[in-house]
């Protein structure tokens, strides 16, 4: 009689972990497959050591604008235009810009990649900063920039800069974007595409990206929705008149169950 009891809770128990086990599959199965149509991506921007506002930029064009201290962006122009510009929708790129036909008094010279978080420690993060350095002939001039990331020859615009000043050859005007990929962006090796704008007649005039600079190139990048954390779970069973309750029931091993009624 107990073998039989025994028996049929057991079946019961494992109809029950492999619900739970087909779940998860069929939910991680359907994350894997979405495409990376819908993404968002949170940043920040530098200059002279003056920090913006926080923006998140989504595929849909959205824009949110978090925490602003205009204390702190005593260096950065905040013009109506930029503010439009960043509201738009975020570009799509499937054709490099032709450096060869830009203005040639504006250059990128150099870019620089830091990674911050990689959280599940899978090698890839979604936190990271592009710091780049922008030079002109000219003493002075405002521009602005757009960033795209890039897995193959699309090139998604991430984050559209505010309006900033560059200085001549100034080594010392460099522009950072920290930037948190939030969703939309699987596991993988991207390129950083930077697009150099004169803000005075919206003309791109420079351009840098992985086959130019190698630090620029096969970036090991995630959005945070990709990180899978594993936490160790440890279950406390309480043993109360000879018998287990049925949630426990479906977290022993069976072996201890069956241990236990014998």
């Amino acid at each position: 009689m107990t073998n039989t009891i025994l028996t049929a809770i057991s079946n019961k128990v494992i109809n029950a972990s492999l619900i739970i086990a087909s779940s998860l599959l069929i939910s991680t199965s359907l994350l894997a497959e979405q495409t990376d149509t819908s993404w968002s991506v949170k940043s920040t921007e530098k200059q002279f050591e003056q920090t913006s506002e926080k923006i998140e930029k989504s595929a849909s064009g959205e824009l949110l604008i978090q925490s602003m201290s205009k204390a702190n962006a005593t260096n950065i122009s905040d013009s109506e235009n930029s503010k439009n510009r960043q509201l738009a929708n975020a570009r799509t790129l499937t054709i490099r810009p032709n450096a060869n036909n830009l203005d040639q008094t504006f250059w990128l010279y150099d870019a620089w990649i830091t990674f911050h978080s990689d959280q599940d420690r899978d090698g890839f993060y979604n936190h990271f900063t592009v710091e780049f350095d922008a030079d002109t002939e000219f003493n002075h001039a405002e521009v602005y920039a757009r960033l795209y990331l890039a897995k193959g020859e699309v090139f998604k615009e991430y984050h559209s800069t505010s309006n900033f000043n560059i200085y001549a050859d100034n080594n010392n005007d460099s522009f950072v974007v920290e930037s948190e990929l939030v969703t939309g962006f699987p596991s993988a090796d991207y390129e950083v595409l930077i697009e150099l704008y004169d803000a005075y007649n919206n003309q791109l005039v420079a351009t840098l990206d992985g086959t130019n600079d190698a630090d620029l190139y096969l970036l090991p990048l995630e959005s945070a929705n990709y990180e899978e954390v594993y936490v160790d779970q440890v279950v406390v069973i309480h043993e109360s008149g000879g018998s287990l309750g049925w949630f426990s029931l479906l977290l022993v091993p069976l072996v201890a169950l069956r241990k236990y009624f014998q």
